[in-house]
């Protein structure tokens, strides 16, 4: 891929990337304060600054504060939020979100769309990129500004060739993702995980700025979850790193979408919860969400069974890995008391764990489906792929 202005093999091997990541974690700083965290001279950093200015990238912000007194001035500079806008395409096993947004994360514009798991994968792409085209042209989105596109998708992703190995709740096939999107959109697209999608958004706007280990564990309609090491997502040799949901938890056990049988995700799953309380209680449906029907003693004690199932295998998980925190994710984790609830059960397979070591975040209900911005931003800045 080539991106004018920012160029991928350029950032990956020139010291912009230093500047760019440092900006974007940080905030705006001075051309001095950037030398001396980055390590370049003065000049260097002068010299990067200027290309970046004239390109749009950057943007000086004037004085600092501290600064206004006699002397030489510190003049902060920032990125751009108006240099270039992304795409953000998140496709869940029940609703696509569709957002474009600058590249500090503004929302700009978004819609959602079902995800219609009866329809071909190449059919729904399509009917994916005609609403992102409906909405850069009720919104006035030049395509010439929209630097490219983040799709994330549950499931195994090659995010080198752009393609879905397997989505195991919506389809079973490989999907060329990329390529459907580029070809009529016309831009530059990447493909990821939605799971390492969020924990790339931990990296460079939540808790990751700061803690280096984690594991990123996600409950909602799956069970899914991202180990990040030393500030980088563990990938794995064959991509399937943390694929908790698919560990397996009963010997023999229920057959899973992705052709084992046992695995952790047919048991504690929003479907497998929903099967259970009609076959023990004969609730026809139930949602989730719903905290009147969550607040029945039957249905909270189903819940209380799936939350210890979590916990355990979470634990042979974590005395593996020994990451600083487990950060909790999902709408499941939303409902009121369910994340005491969860660390009560681990607890009752590791007495010794502090109530600190788990993290509810709230930057997944934020950041509203655009963790594709992460994805696109890491491409850019890192030349990840």
């Amino acid at each position: 891929m080539k991106y004018q202005g920012i160029n991928l093999e350029n950032v990956k091997l020139s010291n912009r990337a230093s500047i760019l990541l440092l900006l974007n974690n940080n905030g705006a700083m001075s051309r001095k304060d950037i030398a001396e965290t980055v390590g370049l001279t003065a000049a260097s950093v002068t010299l990067i600054c200027s290309e970046l200015l004239e390109e749009g990238i950057i943007v000086e912000l004037g004085e600092a504060e501290e600064e206004k007194r006699a002397g030489r001035k510190k003049i902060l500079v920032d990125i751009n939020p108006e240099y270039r806008n992304v795409l953000c395409i998140a496709v869940e096993s029940d609703t696509t979100y569709i957002a474009v947004t600058d590249i500090k994360g503004k929302i700009l514009c978004n819609c959602t769309i079902p995800t219609d798991k009866n329809m071909d994968p190449e059919t729904f792409f399509k009917t994916v990129t005609d609403e992102c085209q409906k909405l850069f042209w009720k919104n006035d989105i030049v395509r010439e500004k929209v630097l490219g596109a983040a799709v994330t998708i549950p499931g195994n992703v090659d995010r080198k060739k752009g393609i879905s190995l397997n989505t195991y709740n919506i389809w079973t096939e490989s999907i060329p993702v990329a390529e459907l999107v580029q070809k009529e959109l016309g831009i530059p697209v990447v493909v990821e995980n939605n799971l390492k999608a969020y924990a790339q958004t931990e990296i460079y706007f939540g808790l990751g700025r700061s803690v280096n280990n984690l594991f990123v564990l996600k409950w909602g309609p799956g069970v899914g979850a991202s180990i990040i090491i030393d500030g980088k997502i563990y990938q794995g040799s064959n991509k399937m790193a943390a694929e908790i949901g698919h560990m397996t938890a009963v010997k023999d056990g229920r057959l899973c979408n992705c052709k084992r049988k046992g695995c952790l995700e047919t048991y504690v799953s929003t479907s497998a919860i929903r099967a259970e309380v009609k076959s023990e209680l004969g609730v026809e449906t139930l949602d989730i969400r719903d905290l009147d029907i969550i607040k029945d003693p039957k249905i909270k004690q189903i819940i209380d069974k799936k939350l210890d199932m979590l916990a355990y295998n979470l634990r042979n998980s974590i005395s593996i890995l020994d990451p600083h925190h487990v950060v909790l994710v999902g709408y499941m984790f939303e409902i009121p008391g369910c994340v005491e609830s969860f660390i009560k059960a681990y607890k009752e397979y590791d007495p010794l764990v502090k109530d600190d070591f788990f993290v509810a975040t709230d930057l997944y209900k934020k950041i509203n489906h655009t963790e594709g911005l992460a994805v696109f931003l890491n491409e850019v800045l890192e030349g990840q792929s």
